[in-house]
């Protein structure tokens, strides 16, 4: 795994002790852990909380976490320290703070929402409208937007250095990234969690009539104001976990990929986790590969 400092240098392999970076369909897309041993003088202050750490396709993650591990290698006669770092992808960051002031829209468009909560991107792929946006002070904006995308049934993933929005059916309308054996993967079934979980959910509208979701299976019922038929049955849909797979070291591989199986289902990439070991002090062997959490689309 490739990764740069804030200053352009590259950090040697060697010092990667380990690295996880993660793609999730998630309001802040990327995320990077990393054990990095600072072998190089001035190589702590890079690895400080608010220091910026860049991957090899040129996005840049804001160190949010940094914490000085005391390490047992040593380079000579020189003890080398290690730091554990938790990064984001800096572009979408400010909007996972806490908010000292209330963010409250109504029709605009899912960047606007993003830019208000101080993010930097400049657009959004295949964005759309959102009638009503609150953030109430001392809460997390990525939460908010979690939900509006529910409510539109769909999920954001990055996509060439930009953000993309996509409905839940057309994820299962693009071609496959990957084929892989049906015994290559860890199985989940959880249909009792799935009626306790994901509910159907119902409203009012201007008359006082009852308006109601998808009511077909049998599932906890959740009251949800201002809302359609239309946003009611998407609040229902969602991806359930189907299958865990850990494949050779793929980093083209993201959240919202397709993934084929040879006997014919397809599943979509909900997590993607690559993961570089170079080997453990205590002789811990080296290791990489990329680990996929996949689900399907219940509704």
């Amino acid at each position: 795994m490739i990764l740069f400092l804030a200053n352009g240098k590259q950090i040697r392999g060697d010092l990667i002790a380990s690295a996880v970076l993660r793609s999730d369909l998630a309001p802040v897309p990327i995320t990077l852990e990393a054990d990095i041993r600072a072998g190089d003088e001035g190589i702590d202050k890079l690895l400080a909380e608010g220091q910026s750490v860049s991957i090899s396709g040129g996005d840049a993650l804001r160190i949010v976490k940094s914490v000085r591990v005391a390490g047992r290698a040593a380079q000579g006669e020189r003890e080398m320290t290690a730091f554990r770092i938790t990064a984001l992808l800096a572009s979408c960051l400010p909007a996972a703070y806490v908010r000292s002031r209330a963010i409250i829209k109504e029709s605009v468009a899912l960047s606007a929402i993003y830019r208000a909560a101080g993010a930097s991107i400049q657009s959004v792929d295949a964005d759309f409208p959102v009638a009503r946006f609150c953030c109430p002070v001392g809460e997390t904006p990525t939460f908010h937007i979690a939900r509006i995308l529910q409510e539109e049934g769909g999920v954001v993933r990055w996509r060439a250095g930009r953000l993309q929005f996509i409905r839940l059916p057309d994820l299962f309308k693009q071609a496959s990234s990957r084929t892989l054996p049906d015994n290559a993967c860890d199985d989940v079934d959880g249909g009792f969690l799935e009626r306790h979980t994901v509910p159907w959910f119902f409203s009012l509208d201007t008359a006082g009539t009852a308006v109601f979701g998808n009511r077909e299976k049998p599932r906890a019922v959740r009251y949800a104001p201002f809302q359609d038929a239309q946003r009611l049955r998407n609040m229902t849909r969602s991806l359930v976990h189907r299958k865990t797979a850990r494949i050779d070291f793929d980093g083209r591989i993201g959240a919202g990929d397709m993934i084929s199986f040879a006997g014919g289902e397809k599943l979509v990439v909900v997590t993607a986790a690559h993961v570089f070991r170079t080997g453990t002090d205590d002789g811990g062997a080296a290791d990489t590969f990329t680990r996929l959490w996949l689900g399907a689309m219940e509704q």
